[in-house]
């Protein structure tokens, strides 16, 4: 009897998570509404901003202030063409020496300076198109909500095992540690962790993003295929880049749809 009732939970806490996606058009399942989603973005970004400053970093300072200009307004821009242009976007820059940036749930963005060292940075420091191709990928992974999606997956396995397990009463924190907390430099950092097929996902929407803001979508493609090819660890950008060219490959093959967004939004 006791087996049952758990199938039977189980089974009522997927359907009421089960929902169309609006960004992706599929089925998916999310326990978490729309409102929750800046909540857990903020936890991660004030986490963060904290950890930093225990460590002497600084975050958003008059040093970085014509960059934080330049990232808020790309920010700006791509925010109202996203498909949630209504979550409260923000960004910070980060003095660290991580080739990497993220967008946590809700819009909540941090970018490291590393992102455009001289020697192993991904990006052009002053190039907006393809800084607002590294941001527009890393807000579809908001938009898309992958993180509340994965913490609802792995409830659902939870929840099976256990009745006392309540999907929607997870505690917030589990967000967090989606970023995959990582030690380096004598510092924590946070480093999003994906799977392929979310980071796929993201390079689709983050392309068309910044297509419809007016940037050159072909500024992505040149982006990735540099990521391609450079190594890193796993703090950096360059770990979710197989050496493949997978990735550039969808980009190439996209083009054209991005293309023709990046004609109109000239207009």
């Amino acid at each position: 009897m006791k087996k049952i009732y758990i199938l039977w939970m189980s089974m009522l806490v997927m359907a009421l998570g089960c929902a169309k996606d609006v960004v992706s058009g599929k089925s998916t399942l999310n326990y978490y509404s729309l409102k929750d989603e800046p909540k857990f973005g903020n936890e991660v970004l004030v986490s963060q901003v904290q950890a930093l400053k225990e460590k002497g970093k600084t975050v958003d300072t008059s040093t970085n202030a014509h960059e934080l200009a330049r990232l808020r307004n790309i920010v700006g821009r791509l925010s109202k063409v996203s498909h949630y242009p209504d979550f409260p976007y923000e960004v910070h820059l980060a003095d660290v020496d991580v080739v990497n940036a993220w967008c946590a749930p809700g819009g909540k963005i941090m970018v490291y300076t590393g992102l455009w060292d001289s020697q192993k940075g991904l990006v052009q420091k002053g190039n907006d198109a393809e800084i607002a191709a590294v941001l527009g990928h890393e807000i579809a992974h908001a938009t898309a909500r992958h993180v509340t999606e994965s913490l609802s997956r792995n409830m659902t396995i939870a929840v099976a095992g256990s009745v006392a397990q309540s999907a929607i009463g997870a505690g917030s924190a589990q967000g967090a540690d989606l970023f995959g907390e990582v030690f380096v430099q004598g510092m924590n950092v946070f480093v999003p962790s994906y799977s392929r097929k979310n980071e796929l996902e993201a390079d689709r929407l983050g392309l068309m993003y910044m297509a419809k803001a007016g940037y050159d979508p072909r500024a992505a493609l040149k982006l990735w295929q540099r990521a391609a090819s450079k190594r890193g660890d796993s703090t950096s950008i360059y770990a979710s880049h197989p050496s493949d060219g997978t990735r550039a490959k969808q980009i190439e093959e996209l083009l054209p749809e991005a293309l023709k967004e990046y004609e109109k939004a000239r207009k």
